[in-house]
């Protein structure tokens, strides 16, 4: 049974790493391992301390969390260039998860929902592909719902779960 795959995007400062963190508890609460790959978008390879976002992943309870970043995962291993991440979902796969999220990697074509924070955020609704869903900070909800032909979900509510885990 392949792992159920779905990305979670949105630009910088959006909130993806807080939203995957509860996602996976609440998976978790739902006995669905999870594994995390995440997008090192910030340029340069991982800081692979303690205290970063694959961390934050990992002490949430994902079977395991997966950087990269300028070849480099903090999954400790280099690549000759950059590893495509059709083989960094292969290598996650390893560990057996129910439901692999990737926060980032906006271009890819995974089903995914986009985090909308400002109104700027709005054009990511039509620009990229297989978007499933989006999820609206609350100075938003309503400037998204009017825009988006996807279902709207409030940031601070857990609606996004229980439509998520139907999904699944």
């Amino acid at each position: 049974m392949k792992p159920f795959i779905f990305q979670v995007v949105g630009y910088q400062n959006r909130g993806k790493t807080t939203f995957v963190t509860n996602l996976i508890k609440k998976l978790r609460e739902a006995k669905l391992e999870t594994a995390v790959l995440k997008h090192h978008g910030h340029g340069g390879k991982p800081d692979i301390t303690g205290t970063k976002d694959s961390n934050k992943h990992f002490l949430a309870g994902a079977a395991a969390s997966l950087v990269e970043g300028d070849g480099t995962i903090e999954l400790l291993g280099n690549f000759r260039g950059s590893a495509p991440i059709t083989e960094l979902i292969q290598l996650l796969c390893l560990f057996l998860p129910d439901v692999i999220l990737i926060e980032g990697y906006k271009q890819e074509d995974f089903p995914k929902v986009i985090l909308i924070k400002e109104e700027s955020d709005l054009p990511l609704l039509e620009r990229l592909t297989n978007v499933k869903a989006a999820v609206a900070w609350p100075e938003c909800l309503d400037r998204t719902r009017n825009h988006a032909s996807v279902p709207v979900f409030p940031l601070d509510s857990d609606q996004f779960i229980t439509w998520f885990l139907e999904q699944i």
